[in-house]
């Protein structure tokens, strides 16, 4: 079809929309970490995890069991709220309660509900809630330097994706995974983790000046990230991986349309389930930033 006028073609359009709706993401992004310590971080996680997990329900046709839907959407939502503090000794009682209206679903519709629906609730809320969730424990970790290992943790996810995407797309051409993200490269996959290996020098770099120039003394422990910035690189690769499989499965070629251009929340923030986690566990095993 000819575009008469000039006007952009359907490509260019929906790149426009891609990036008009990661300006959108970003800036509400940056107020959230601005007010990091507040509400707004626990209300952010928990609004994600929710809509990311209905996505995920909605999608495997499971909302139709109501009972078990409000507890897993329930539990996902409160679960940032419940990470630290005096609150945070209510989080098992919560994780029971909703597996408990799981599994009454489970026995009372015992004839249409299949064992893989009921894994399937499971999966889901021992997966999107716990991930999400560690963004409010990953920014408590450390009086200082909190707020920083969150920025990073998001960034090793989106910064790889973004990284491997423009290095595919120019240098790409032997597929990573053909069957189920086309548009994946080997060469973007590297280019992806050199990406987030620059971003990560180049973020510990200037963030420990500023430090420094604050008064708080502090070094950094490159061998580390170095590797936290590869590790991240791959898993956020496996996460969106086994997303888009699923998706493949399931027939559908976005979880949702909520964010134009990108998808679902779910399609957005599918690289960020396991490096969350894993950064969090990281930085609480290991002493990242090193005083100087």
């Amino acid at each position: 079809m000819n575009w008469i006028g000039g006007a952009a073609s359907p490509p260019q359009t929906h790149m426009v929309t891609r990036l008009i709706t990661a300006a959108i993401g970003i800036l509400i992004a940056l107020i959230v970490l601005f007010f990091h310590n507040t509400f707004a971080l626990p209300l952010a996680a928990g609004i994600i995890s929710a809509v990311a997990l209905y996505e995920l329900l909605r999608a495997n046709k499971l909302l139709r069991y109501h009972l078990s839907s409000v507890a897993a959407l329930s539990y996902a939502f409160l679960l940032p709220f419940l990470q630290v503090g005096i609150v945070a000794r209510y989080r098992s009682m919560m994780m029971i309660a909703a597996i408990c209206c799981v599994l009454f679903d489970y026995v009372r519709h015992q004839k249409k509900m299949a064992d893989k629906t009921f894994f399937a609730f499971l999966a889901g809320m021992f997966l999107i809630p716990p991930a999400m969730a560690a963004a409010v424990t990953l920014n408590k970790t450390h009086e200082n330097h909190g707020v920083a290992y969150l920025v990073l943790a998001l960034c090793g996810a989106w910064i790889a994706d973004t990284g491997a995407y423009f290095v595919g797309s120019a240098f790409g051409k032997a597929k990573l995974c053909p069957q189920i993200s086309p548009k994946k490269t080997v060469v973007g996959f590297i280019g992806g983790i050199v990406a987030n290996i620059i971003f990560f020098v180049a973020f510990c770099a200037v963030y420990s000046s500023i430090m420094t120039k604050k008064g708080i003394p502090m070094g950094v422990n490159w061998f580390a990230t170095v590797l936290i910035s590869m590790v991240c690189a791959v898993l956020g690769t496996l996460g969106d991986l086994a997303a888009s499989t699923l998706k493949r499965q399931l027939g559908l070629k976005d979880y949702g349309d909520i964010m134009p251009g990108h998808g679902g929340v779910l399609d957005r923030f599918d690289s960020v389930l396991l490096v969350l986690p894993f950064f969090t566990a990281f930085v609480q095993a290991t002493n990242f930033f090193e005083l100087a």
